[in-house]
């Protein structure tokens, strides 16, 4: 693994997917946003917050271009259950982010990761290998 995180194996997709993350970390975000930028990705990564002001700020990004996938960090949807395990608030919080991506984005692939070394594995589980186009 590298030290961003994530890892540096060459993954055999195509480049080009416009994806959309976020998490709760601005690290984390920043850190992901610059490996799938340098892998070829459309990629734009921020950290949401768990109030109206990251609900604007995530239909504002929705609704920019229509996005291949849209990636939840573990933090938000409770699938990293040792550093970060769901809550009332997180689940709540979650529900909400996925309501406002299907009336925002309907034709994006929600994409769940454990964790910044999951993303490359979870976009391609999602995704595939190749783009469609």
């Amino acid at each position: 693994m590298s030290s961003s995180g994530m890892s540096s194996a060459p993954y055999s997709h195509t480049t080009g997917w416009r994806i959309l993350g976020f998490g709760k970390h601005p690290e984390i975000a920043a850190t992901v946003q610059e490996k799938l930028r340098l892998l070829g990705f459309q990629a734009t990564n921020f950290a949401l917050t768990n109030d109206q002001t990251g609900d604007l700020r995530l239909t504002a990004e929705l609704n920019r271009t229509e996005y291949d996938g849209v990636v939840i960090g573990g933090y938000i949807n409770g699938q990293d259950p040792v550093n970060f395990p769901a809550t009332e608030e997180t689940t709540f919080w979650f529900n909400r982010i996925l309501n406002i991506i299907h009336a925002n984005a309907p034709k994006s692939k929600i994409i769940l990761v454990r964790g910044p070394e999951d993303v490359m594995p979870a976009i391609e589980r999602v995704l595939g290998k190749n783009q469609p186009y």
